[in-house]
Formats: structure tokens, C-alpha cells, sequence
């Protein structure tokens, strides 16, 4: 799935990394079941079992909080969430946002403050 952030009509970084235990002289290293490896938003899920994930795993792993009102410390102005679906199909998401099913090519988009012209779109290339 992907995620993007909005904040005013700029798009924000999604820190790299997220999930990811880095490895050491003494340890491999190691991913959390949800986890990103890039700034580009797409979130990947690796699990030997299949499991329905949130977005509120995902931020809970981030150590950001995901409300309604409150995006990774962001507050005080509007806060808007889009899921669209793989079929193309987006719709406003009013639910508790840490609800939100971490499905395959699910696009996530979070928008703050300014609303955008378009939901922006992410290219899946090789999935």
C-alpha cells in the first residue's frame, strides 16, 4: 500500500526506514511485519501468516500519533483522509484513521490544512 501526507498542498516525507531494526556486530538486523524502506510512501507488509494490518500499526511503529485531529504531531487545522483502491475508486474515509486496513494497492492519502486540487497517485511498478 502507500501512504501520502499533505500538508497544505506540500507533500511530506515519510521518514525512511520505519520497522526496520538495523543490523549490528552482534545482531542480523530485522523488519517489523509492516515496514517501508524508502521515502516514497509505499508501505510493505512481510508476514509468514496472513494478518489484517491498520494504519494505526503502522504509526504506532512510527512512535506518531494518528487521530482525527492529530497526524504525527501535526494539529490544529483540517484534516482530511482518502483511501482509494486499487480499482481507481476514492472515497473520504471518516472512521478513526488508525482504522484504516493496510490492503494490497491501497492508496492512503492524508490531507492537512489546504485542500488538494487531486488525490495524488502512485505509480506501482513491478507489484
Amino acid at each position: 500500500m502507500h501512504l501520502t501526507i499533505a500538508l497544505n498542498g506540500q507533500l511530506l516525507e515519510i521518514p525512511e526506514f520505519l520497522g526496520t531494526v538495523p543490523s549490528s556486530p552482534t545482531f542480523g538486523g530485522c523488519f517489523y511485519q509492516i515496514h517501508n524502506h524508502d521515502f516514497s510512501g509505499k508501505l510493505h507488509i512481510e508476514s509468514p501468516t496472513p494478518v489484517n494490518y491498520v494504519l494505526g500499526s503502522f504509526f504506532k511503529i512510527w512512535g506518531q500519533p494518528l487521530t482525527r485531529t492529530n497526524v504525527a504531531g501535526i494539529t490544529s487545522t483540517p484534516i482530511v483522509f482518502y483511501v482509494t483502491e486499487a480499482d481507481g475508486t476514492t472515497t473520504v474515509y471518516d472512521g478513526d484513521p488508525g482504522a484504516i486496513a493496510l490492503t494490497s494497492h491501497r492508496l492512503i492519502t492524508i490531507q492537512i490544512g489546504t485542500p488538494l486540487t487531486e488525490i495524488p497517485n502512485f505509480t506501482w511498478a513491478g507489484d
